[in-house]
């Protein structure tokens, strides 16, 4: 455990400073974007005092130990575009996408996995070949596409439910449907097959063979074998929802922080960007270490490996 705990650091440190340099590399200046946005003309002066002002006339090793003390002051700098703490701006913004995240996210695996276990159980049978069929339609579908369609759908054709905003819960309708349609067709794929392979595991059918009850049976043998695979495909698709929610929030205007962190790549506002993958990063960062957690809680095999490698 403590080997993993050095390696998220490690790993976490590293992706800091990848996420320092690839702002620091991408076209555009941060004080020629903010004048030309409030409308003034970026002369060199302006700029520089700009630059000055934002430290990032400095050295790049300066710029970089100097957020890195932030961080560990617990501060994640100032937004070069409204002057204001990027962490304050961040948790004010985080509210209704951590309810978009995690409607869409629940609602997926609520749809995919009972769905995914009943079609594997059921393999070859009409109801099988036919989502099989849909699913395979669905992967083509972009999620910009769908939800466009919500909104025409359900937004003008028929007006039951608002398209922009997100100061109720029939804000939240349209696009948590947008993205767990998107998000199930996939889930429900890699269920279905985890289903029929440990279907056909000789330890298994032979738990079957010995005539069990299904209560006893599904439990007990199946289920537990998919657990580990099953929790695999949760975490790592969790990432895919912060995507999806970038684009569904764009599309609805959802007033949230991933249409935050986007406005701000668009301006170049390193505080902000830097900030938010950090803040990102650390979120799937712990929930990948709480699923090693569960790994060696459901399977005592886990154990022996991890005794082993770090011996």
């Amino acid at each position: 455990m403590t080997h993993r705990l050095l390696m998220l650091m490690t790993t976490f440190v590293l992706f800091s400073l990848f996420v320092f340099v690839l702002m620091r590399l991408a076209p555009g200046d941060p004080a020629s974007m903010m004048l030309l946005d409030i409308g003034a003309v970026p002369e060199q002066s302006l700029v520089a005092n700009l630059q000055e002002q934002w430290g990032l006339d400095q050295s790049f090793i300066q710029q970089y130990m100097a957020w890195v003390v932030q961080i560990f002051q617990g501060e994640l700098g100032n937004s070069f575009m409204s002057g204001e703490p990027v962490l304050n701006e961040i948790m004010d913004r985080l509210d209704p996408t951590i309810r978009l995240i995690a409607g869409s996210f629940l609602l997926t695996m609520l749809i995919s996995i009972p769905a995914g276990i009943w079609l594997g159980l059921n393999s070859g049978s009409m109801p099988d070949r036919v989502v099989y069929s849909v699913t395979i339609l669905g992967l083509s579908i972009p999620l910009y596409w769908l939800a466009i369609l919500l909104m025409y759908a359900f937004g003008v054709i028929w007006p039951i439910l608002p398209v922009v905003g997100s100061s109720s819960i029939e804000h939240y309708v349209l696009p948590i449907t947008a993205i767990s349609l998107v998000q199930s067709v996939y889930s429900i794929r890699m269920v279905r097959s985890y289903t029929v392979q440990y279907s056909k595991f000789f330890y298994i059918e032979a738990a079957r063979a010995r005539g069990l009850r299904a209560s006893i049976f599904y439990p007990a043998y199946l289920f537990r074998a998919m657990f580990i695979p099953i929790l695999t495909l949760i975490t790592t698709s969790l990432p895919s929802f912060f995507g999806a929610a970038i684009m569904t929030e764009t599309i609805f205007s959802f007033p949230g922080f991933s249409k935050y962190m986007l406005e701000a790549i668009y301006r170049r506002d390193f505080p902000v960007i830097q900030g938010s993958a950090l803040l990102v990063a650390a979120f799937i960062f712990v929930f990948h270490f709480m699923a090693d957690i569960l790994y060696f809680v459901a399977d005592p095999r886990v154990h022996l490996d991890k005794q082993r490698w770090e011996l």
